[in-house]
């Protein structure tokens, strides 16, 4: 079977997906990382030969690669400290402007996110006695959960949280190689500025020694709350450049109430709140909670922290999303032990509803005026096509 799927990729990746899923479903338990692979690639693909609008962040970054396209690297470094984006994507967008194909910007980051995803869901389902129905339930609440739009869109947010998740997952339910997952906290950091923010949760819960208590939720508030008056004191002492940049980042993803799109304030924030209510219902309910007892601690100090601190804030709509990628763990574990009750019941009724509003947002969205993400489809159509 693998063979077949190995031949459907290299010769119709897009018509092939829907069958690399059902391996992945059915057949994930040895080759799990070779259908994650696919599945990822095969995304990567599709969004290719994405064409993104103007109020796209992705726009933007392509906009960058003009900038530097025709520049060698001495004459890049100079002109690096002009343009306003983090150093590993600058560094990024020169390399891939080097091959004068600007779509593989989105390619490649879209093929390790997806890919980095599905891994996480094929490794610890060999961890735990989970059953075909119940994985399903899991892996398609991660893929309606997954706002595709705006991993597209805002790309370089969402590759970080992503390999900030599986960081964490190596460390804490894997067990894999510390430094490892030490070196993409750190990078994370140099990926997109609001990372510092979750990966300074991180540290103050390792400080209280991998524990949920009133110690650890209070620090994380009283640091959050005067971090900007220290710093903004300490700036205007120094005048240094690190600081103001702090300073801006607090005031665009805090201080300051971010203006979103109706549909993102609407049924985007529900869509959210309900993923978030679903983790930790998945963790409340489960009698055998000792397991993963410091995965599911760190879900609810991150949870408490964004719900208290950001609640108007973009930035708790980009935590919800780490909290479900890390949230694979716990939901994991609550499907894998008894019958169907009632509370699952919902859960996989939750799990459709999050799909059918997530196709009725998307169609919404394609059909606003201020939106061009029809072009994605067309594209698609016309490589189907041969055109």
């Amino acid at each position: 079977m693998l063979i077949v799927c190995l031949l459907l990729f290299f010769l119709f990746p897009i018509i092939g997906l829907p069958v690399f899923l059902f391996f992945y479903l059915f057949d994930s338990k040895k080759k799990g990382i070779i259908y994650s692979l696919l599945i990822g690639v095969t995304l990567g693909i599709i969004i290719y030969y994405f064409i993104p609008p103007s109020n796209y962040d992705l726009f933007r970054h392509q906009l960058i690669l003009k900038q530097v396209e025709n520049l060698n690297f001495a004459q890049f470094l100079i002109k690096a400290k002009t343009i306003d984006l983090e150093i590993i994507p600058l560094i990024y967008s020169y390399i891939i402007s080097l091959t004068s194909n600007y779509n593989l910007l989105q390619f490649f980051v879209v093929s390790l996110g997806y890919t980095l995803m599905f891994y996480m869901m094929y490794d610890y389902r060999k961890k735990v006695n989970i059953s075909n129905p119940a994985f399903i339930i899991v892996v398609v609440f991660n893929i309606f959960g997954f706002n595709a739009l705006y991993f597209i869109s805002g790309l370089y947010y969402y590759i970080a949280i992503i390999l900030f998740a599986f960081a964490f997952y190596n460390e804490y339910t894997k067990g894999g190689n510390k430094l490892l997952s030490y070196i993409i906290y750190f990078l994370t950091l140099f990926i997109h500025n609001s990372m510092f923010f979750i990966v300074a949760i991180l540290f103050i819960f390792k400080l209280f020694k991998n524990k949920l208590s009133f110690k650890s939720i209070a620090t994380c508030l009283l640091i959050f709350i005067f971090s900007y008056y220290v710093i903004n004191f300490i700036n205007n002492i120094f005048s240094s450049e690190i600081f103001a940049t702090i300073l801006n980042m607090y005031n665009v993803y805090i201080k300051e109430n971010y203006r979103m799109h109706k549909l993102y304030r609407g049924m985007i924030f529900f869509i959210e709140i309900t993923k978030l209510i679903v983790i930790i219902l998945s963790i409340v309910l489960n009698k055998n909670r000792k397991k993963s007892v410091k995965e599911n601690s760190f879900i609810i100090l991150l949870a408490i922290s964004t719900i208290l601190m950001m609640p108007k804030s973009i930035v708790m709509i980009r935590f919800i999303m780490g909290i479900q990628l890390i949230g694979i763990v716990p939901l994991m574990n609550y499907f894998s032990k008894g019958k169907i009750n009632l509370v699952k019941l919902s859960l996989y009724i939750i799990t459709f509803i999050l799909g059918v509003l997530y196709i009725t947002y998307f169609y919404k969205v394609f059909r606003n005026e201020n939106f061009e993400g029809l072009s994605l489809f067309k594209n698609i159509f016309s490589l189907i096509k041969g055109g």
